[in-house]
């Protein structure tokens, strides 16, 4: 079994909340990216990683499976397949694209269905629910409809059974949590339900500077690329208000107490 994990390259939540919490935060003058300079890292996607994580289970309980890792950007866009080799990926890419960053998910799906077609032997492909940048979640879905495979997403677990060879997935829903099945190939979309991604390990991290991935640009992949479907035309700085107030009691009843009280006198509560 072939799989291939998209992973993408983000600038780490927690630095950008920092900014926008001290009043620091500043979109570029076209209104399409935030000014952070080299200060906030650029990490891999949190659900992307977790991505990784189901793709390297099905590989310890599936023999002969194998893991490629993907990414569409530009120059900085191969530091998070270093993280995903050290995690256990044997085969990285990077398509290199300049216009990745316009928030054109109809564009990446494009890119990847391309990729996945050049291996020409992928049989499931998994990615993050969504991006913790823009929030879309829309390149699974169209990435499945691009490739015309099944489409599975809020995996909370993913695993293959052998006896009926199809694709276990549990997933969440709004009534509970479900197991659906599905054949290969297939596109899955993890959820941060799965658990904490493995560490990568020390020797993998030194190995991974000495196993560069195979390069590609996004022309070679798409000679004849669709039109721009969707591009972000402007991003705004919430003003971000914090308000503490620190309930009073000389033990913890007495602080229940005023809580409640608290809460009372501002209508929250009806008793």
């Amino acid at each position: 079994m072939h799989i291939l994990v998209a992973a993408k390259q983000v600038l780490d939540p927690d630095g950008i909340n920092s900014y926008a919490l001290w009043g620091r935060l500043e979109v570029s003058e076209d209104g399409r990216a935030f000014n952070t300079g080299a200060t906030v890292p650029q990490i891999i996607n949190a659900y992307d990683e977790q991505a990784m994580e189901a793709a390297l289970q099905i590989t310890e309980a599936q023999e002969g499976a194998r893991v490629t890792a993907v990414t569409v950007g530009s120059d900085t866009a191969p530091d998070v397949l270093k993280r995903c080799y050290a995690m256990g990926a044997e085969n990285t890419i990077h398509v290199h694209d300049d216009e990745s960053q316009s928030g054109d998910p109809f564009r990446i799906s494009q890119i990847l269905a391309a990729v996945a077609e050049h291996l020409g032997d992928v049989d499931l492909i998994l990615c993050g629910r969504q991006g913790s940048d823009y929030d879309q979640g829309a390149v699974p879905g169209i990435l499945s409809e691009d490739l015309e495979m099944p489409f599975i997403t809020m995996a909370s677990r993913v695993s293959f059974n052998e006896q009926t060879q199809s694709l276990h997935v549990d997933v969440l829903t709004p009534n509970g949590p479900e197991t659906l099945a599905c054949n290969l190939p297939a596109v899955v979309a993890v959820s941060n339900e799965i658990g904490q991604p493995r560490y990568p390990s020390s020797r993998r991290m030194i190995q991974s500077r000495r196993n560069p991935p195979t390069v590609f640009r996004a022309d070679e992949l798409l000679p004849d690329p669709a039109p721009k479907k969707m591009s972000i035309k402007l991003l705004t700085v919430p003003e971000v208000q914090g308000d503490c107030e620190i309930i009073e009691g000389a033990d913890p009843k007495e602080k229940a107490t005023n809580l409640l009280q608290n809460l009372r006198e501002r209508g929250a509560l009806n008793a």
